[in-house]
Order: C-alpha cells, then structure tokens, then sequence
C-alpha cells in the first residue's frame, strides 16, 4: 500500500510519516521532492520554478515509487505536497496501473 500525505507546505506532514513508520515498522518513508532535486539539476526548470510542472519528474516519481514497491514489498509513506490536483491524478493513476493499492490523505 501507498500512503501519501499532502497538504500544505510545513502542515506536518513529514511529522506524521514518521509516526505512521513507528506503527508500521515494515513501511518506508519516500520523499519524490529528492527526485525533484536531481531533476532541478539536469533538465532546464520551466518557467514557474517548480520542478513538479515537468512531465520528467511525475514520471520519474511514479517509476521511482513503483520499483520501490515491487523490490520491497513494504507500504510506502510519502510526506509530499501536490498542489495541482492534475498532478496528483496523474502520479495516483500512474501508480495504480502498476497495480499498486494507494491511499492518499489531504
């Protein structure tokens, strides 16, 4: 299972990962904003600033978290703001085509 946690930026949501691993020793905490790191550092940033508008990072977040699950085998927790809901579609969607259960929290 996947929980993402989004919401507003310093809402707690990293807080709150951790205390969901600490229930569920077996989980993991991913953060895609490290993807977004690496992506800030190699393709051009569009015009907003915001690496989230690439195409390249969605996607490389749901390649990321779906070869964590499958090698794994353990819920992953991911403390990540998504403010376009478009964009929350199309990681979630993504996700569930690799036939990876999601819950998500606002």
């Amino acid at each position: 299972m996947i929980i993402w946690i989004n919401g507003p930026f310093g809402a707690g949501k990293t807080t709150l990962a951790e205390r969901l691993r600490d229930r569920r020793p077996k989980s993991l905490i991913f953060d895609p904003e490290e993807i977004g790191f690496v992506v800030k550092e190699t393709v051009p940033i569009p015009a907003s600033g915001d690496y989230q508008d690439l195409p390249l990072w969605r996607g490389l977040t749901i390649a990321a978290v779906s070869e964590i699950r499958r090698n794994y085998s353990q819920d992953i927790i991911i403390p990540m703001t998504l403010v376009h809901p478009d964009y929350l579609t199309e990681i979630l969607d993504g996700l569930r085509q690799s036939t990876i259960s999601c819950c998500t929290s606002f």
